[in-house]
């Protein structure tokens, strides 16, 4: 397992440059874990990939995790829409609608409260982000079944993300939700 890298920084844009930086040294690049410290916001980066070989095709993945500093009873989770669902749904799997019409045919929608969510999507910047990757996953829960588990927002996806551009993005949805859910705006 490769280390893990940490950086702090005052400034998105200082923050960037260095994981820039960092990612460009390794050509051969399989593997990348850094914790990303802004100020006082926290957030886990994470990039495998898995070349295959012989008869296995690989894989490749990137997750972004970001805990909550306080603790929420809300949860969410948004998911691709995909046949699967449309099985699930025609059999009683719950999907709430938020009222965007993009993000409603794009995503499979559970979470707890639904107009907490509605309200935390209505910033058209993080819609715009998330519809980006309509494969990935994006949930806001606990990480075990431990009750004093801190809540963690978690963005996933079964492909590498090397375009350092996409990866702000995603990276800044994650800090923007984490920042919403801190403040009395949701």
């Amino acid at each position: 397992m490769e280390a893990l890298r940490k950086f702090n920084c005052t400034s998105e844009e200082e923050l960037w440059q260095q994981v820039a930086l960092d990612i460009a040294r390794d050509k051969n690049l399989t593997s990348y874990s850094a914790q990303l410290n802004l100020n006082d916001t926290e957030v886990f980066l994470d990039i495998d990939i898995d070349l295959g070989g012989g008869f296995e095709s690989g894989f490749s993945t990137t997750t972004f995790m970001a805990p909550l500093l306080s603790p929420s009873t809300f949860q969410f989770v948004l998911h691709e829409q995909d046949w699967m669902s449309e099985i699930g749904k025609f059999f009683g799997m719950d999907d709430v609608t938020l009222g965007y019409p993009e993000l409603d045919e794009a995503f499979v929608v559970k979470t707890n409260q639904p107009e907490t969510l509605q309200a935390l999507f209505a910033d058209e910047h993080l819609r715009h982000a998330l519809l980006q990757h309509p494969n990935c996953e994006l949930k806001l829960g606990t990480e075990s079944d431990d009750a004093d588990a801190p809540p963690f927002i978690t963005f996933s996806k079964d492909e590498a993300i090397l375009d350092m551009t996409k990866l702000q993005e995603v990276y800044r949805m994650v800090i923007t939700i984490v920042q919403k859910l801190a403040g009395p705006v949701v």
